[in-house]
């Protein structure tokens, strides 16, 4: 048996039905007498550009050790399957089971973006109250400067 990683991306209209593909494909692998050794439904992405003029898509990712039938059988289901808009065969070496750089880095992305929205959050609640100290002076030093004009003319 031979070590493969697969990558597919599903149409972004049909997303939800990327888990149900991921188990599909699993299951054929384990029918066949093969190893799912990592499965990941690594998410909603923005392409480089665009497929089908279609400028995200949902990223999954497969690491199993099959026989070359039940391979050809998934290449095949691509062929016929509407929602898998591209994918990628790569043939290993050995298994890989941890978790994936892509789906490290979504993670990265998602945790960046969860701590900015908190900061802007923040920082609309609470107005800085030196801004408020700042724009008082000026004011009264604006009106005072009016005030002298008016009883020196």
């Amino acid at each position: 048996m031979r070590h493969y990683e697969i990558v597919f991306l599903v149409h972004p209209d049909q997303s939800d039905q990327t888990q149900s593909v991921l188990n599909k494909f699993s299951s054929i692998v384990t029918e066949s007498g093969g190893k799912v050794h990592r499965l990941e439904n690594i998410g909603s992405r923005k392409l480089a550009y665009p497929i089908h003029d279609q400028y995200k898509a949902t990223y999954a990712l497969l690491n199993i050790e099959c026989k070359e039938e039940a391979m050809s059988e998934i290449q095949s289901s691509f062929k016929f399957n509407d929602s898998i808009i591209r994918s990628l065969v790569l043939s290993r070496n050995k298994a890989e089971a941890d978790v994936s750089a892509l789906s490290k880095q979504t993670e990265d992305e998602s945790e960046y973006l969860k701590e900015n929205d908190k900061t802007r959050e923040s920082q609309s609640k609470s107005p800085d109250p030196k801004t408020k100290e700042e724009e008082t002076p000026v004011k009264e030093s604006s009106e005072e400067s009016i005030k002298t004009e008016i009883e020196s003319s």
